[in-house]
């Protein structure tokens, strides 16, 4: 009877003690802070942190300091991406509403918990790995956010090391008529990690001069956000991202080389005042003006007699998209002589190089996108690297990668399909 007893009164002082933790319902959630022996933390903050999301969308919270507005889409902006005319003088402003780290939470028991995660400026945050107790987790294929149902204490970081890369650019190198653009390695495209260098050469064709010739880089991204819709990454105005880069030298072959310092974009390199030391009569120079005013627009110019002036000739390029109807992919293309442009067929000059940039949402595209050209490869330089970037609007990674066909001296056809 006595250990009757004992059982019966063990089983309730258990009973009493765990009441508490039952009537309560709630857990621990602990999001770990990043190391602060990462670089570039003390310059940008810390290399990544925890955003609170609801709907597929990050929190904001109103901040006198903010950097977001809340525009006419419903969703939060910088002033950079907005019409500045648009936006009140006494307009509040905002920042994302961020977890604190290495600060438990209570959470609800059995409640959902979702958050994103977004990297300061130096890091990928396409390369962020999260761990939830110890164990890797997937974020959301669609929304790009991490959602759980909290059963019991949390830890939540991110891999560090290895795992945590930074952010890497692509550097498009445009040749033109009289001259070419390479790395000393007579590669013209490259991929170049946040803080880098970049060096390169420009060489003449012979009967050209280099007397008035101007070298400058653009940084930031060549426009792609405007094919993006309601799902652009606004990244911002051009205006004051242009730099002149001065000769830093010579090499053995003649070629002026450049540097471009510390990259922490895109860059596009363009060459400008390359002429002719030949002098040419005037219907010449009248003809050729007509011909790149009727090519800014691409329009077609065969007709005209005018495809072969001073030497000059130019080639029809055609874009064969080959891919379903809905496929999450666009496109614009780069050229050394006029601006970024989207268009299913235009001329370029002869010996020109034409860049291809192309951006998805989709994981699936990325993994299966095709480019290939004729007349064959000859020529030209096949890269499929892909570098991702973070939409903060939205918090949605998307994915870019560039194509270079060098040296065009024929009409190409550019086949786009998945497979």
């Amino acid at each position: 009877m006595k250990k009757i007893l004992s059982v019966v009164l063990a089983v309730v002082m258990m009973l009493t003690v765990m009441a508490p933790a039952f009537a309560e319902g709630t857990c621990t959630v602990t999001f770990k802070s990043a190391s602060s022996t990462l670089p570039y933390t003390d310059e940008f903050g810390p290399a990544y942190y925890f955003v609170k999301s609801e709907g597929g969308y990050p929190c904001f919270v109103e901040d006198p300091n903010g950097l977001y507005y809340l525009a006419n889409d419903g969703r939060y902006h910088t002033r950079e991406e907005l019409v500045e005319d648009t936006i009140p003088e006494d307009a509040p402003t905002f920042s994302p509403e961020i977890f604190a780290t290495d600060t438990p939470i209570s959470v609800e028991q059995y409640s959902n918990l979702s958050f994103f995660v977004q990297t300061n400026e130096v890091y990928n945050v396409a390369t962020v790995t999260v761990y939830v107790n110890g164990q890797p987790v997937a974020k959301d294929a669609i929304t790009g956010e991490y959602i759980m149902q909290v059963v019991g204490d949390l830890t939540i970081e991110v891999a560090e090391g290895n795992a945590l890369q930074k952010n890497s650019y692509n550097v498009v190198l445009t040749s033109g008529t009289g001259y070419s653009v390479r790395m000393p390695q007579n590669e013209n495209y490259h991929v170049a990690y946040y803080g880098e260098d970049f060096r390169f050469r420009v060489r003449i064709v012979s009967g050209y001069s280099d007397a008035d010739m101007k070298v400058t880089v653009m940084r930031g991204d060549s426009g792609l956000e405007e094919f993006l819709g309601d799902d652009a990454d606004l990244l911002g105005k051009i205006d004051g991202r242009t730099e002149t880069l001065v000769s830093d030298g010579v090499d053995s072959e003649g070629c002026r080389l450049y540097t471009i310092k510390n990259i922490t974009s895109s860059c596009k390199v363009s060459v400008s005042g390359v002429r002719e030391k030949k002098k040419a009569d005037i219907l010449s120079y009248l003809k050729r003006i007509l011909k790149m005013i009727l090519d800014v627009f691409h329009i077609d110019t065969s007709f005209l007699g005018l495809d072969d002036v001073i030497g000059l000739t130019y080639y029809t390029v055609n874009i064969n998209e080959n891919v379903p109807a809905g496929t999450d992919l666009d496109y614009i293309m780069v050229t050394g002589t006029t601006d970024p442009f989207k268009m299913s067929q235009f001329n370029v000059m002869s010996g020109e190089s034409v860049t291809i940039d192309f951006v998805t949402y989709d994981p699936a595209v990325k993994d299966s996108l095709r480019v290939t050209w004729d007349p064959g490869n000859t020529g030209g330089t096949y890269r499929n690297v892909w570098t991702a970037k973070l939409n903060r609007s939205t918090g949605k990674v998307y994915y870019t990668t560039t194509f270079m066909i060098d040296n065009i001296t024929s009409t190409t056809n550019i086949n786009v399909s998945l497979g």
